[in-house]
């Protein structure tokens, strides 16, 4: 028979096993307008790529920020989670086609979310380009480090992740205009 805590636990586990795990949780995109010359921008944290992972999976995520301003360009936020390792490059495999991102003068940071160790470093691209993301059937990212590269599938036929969810909620924001 079981105890009104072990219950609890299994509501608990169960809760977090259908709302947490899926690909088309997470957070919404921010949408605010610059204190400097009052531009609309949406942004969006980053998300990790890999399909169901688990609080402690160590891997690459996606993040994207717009500005009216410059309404073609996008700064894809590239995210390594559960690790704290200097990001110096990224580039993106959309269907077939290889893209080298354009990264920031900005070093890594290097922070702490909730518990959760997460390095991050800005990349210039343009709209179109997550629009190709968010299109595709195959892309890829890869994260370069001082010690190699990890990588991993942002949509991979009928595998998507949390961070291919999170670039078509920041797009609905963006066109929403």
């Amino acid at each position: 028979m079981l105890n009104s805590s072990r219950i609890l636990l299994l509501i608990c586990l169960s809760c977090a096993l259908i709302s947490g795990c899926g690909t088309k949780s997470g957070l919404s995109a921010d949408v605010g307008y610059s204190g400097f010359d009052n531009a609309r921008i949406v942004n969006i944290r980053p998300h990790m790529c890999a399909g169901n992972a688990g609080p402690g999976t160590i891997g690459p995520g996606l993040g994207a920020q717009w500005n009216a301003s410059q309404p073609n360009s996008v700064v894809l936020i590239v995210a390594l989670f559960n690790q704290h390792k200097g990001i110096t490059g990224a580039d993106l495999n959309i269907d077939g086609e290889k893209i080298s991102l354009t990264g920031s003068s900005n070093p890594t940071d290097m922070s702490l979310h909730y518990g959760i160790r997460m390095s991050t470093r800005p990349f210039a691209t343009d709209v179109a380009t997550v629009k190709k993301i968010i299109a595709s059937k195959r892309t890829w990212v890869r994260i370069h480090t001082p010690a190699g590269y990890i990588e991993d599938a942002v949509i991979d036929g009928a595998i998507d992740s949390k961070a291919y969810n999170a670039l078509i909620r920041f797009m609905t924001e963006v066109e929403a205009k």
